[in-house]
């Protein structure tokens, strides 16, 4: 079967994409897995270090600036990939429409390439997630 070039160029596109949002992910959880063991080690070292290591109030403070900055920007990141993931998605439905249209006797796709649903779950969890973390951050560097 020959494809118009217009066909081409919408399969490279919809396969470029599920790419794309595969790498993403699989990015995001490498960096969110390595920062969340860091700003756990963290808080455990700040909340158990021994009595005879006093941490100077105003280094207590820094790090716990440091830690609320970057979570918070985990959690931008978070909600940042639940809306991406969902755009490619909905991108990924009008390509599959729009071949399904050029070609009549081709079947319908029966479930989303990307699971914008799934992602969207996950990120905007992430997101409360976070920003528990830097609440708790807060409290351990200025409260406690």
């Amino acid at each position: 079967m020959n494809e118009s070039p217009q066909e081409w160029i919408l399969k490279r596109r919809h396969e470029d994409l599920s790419l794309t949002v595969r790498t993403s992910w699989s990015l995001y959880i490498q960096f969110y897995t390595v920062f969340l063991t860091v700003s756990v080690v963290g808080l455990g070292w700040v909340l158990t270090r021994p009595a005879d290591a006093p941490i100077v109030p105003r280094a207590k403070h820094v790090i716990a600036i440091v830690f609320v900055i970057q979570t918070l920007l985990t959690a931008i990141t978070s909600v940042a990939m639940a809306l991406y993931t969902s755009r490619v998605a909905h991108d990924q439905e009008e390509i599959e429409n729009c071949l399904v249209q050029s070609n009549p006797a081709a079947l319908p796709a029966c479930g989303p390439a990307v699971p914008a649903s799934l992602a969207r779950f996950a990120g905007w969890f992430n997101c409360a997630a976070m920003i528990a973390m830097a609440a708790l951050w807060l409290y351990v560097g200025f409260i406690s």
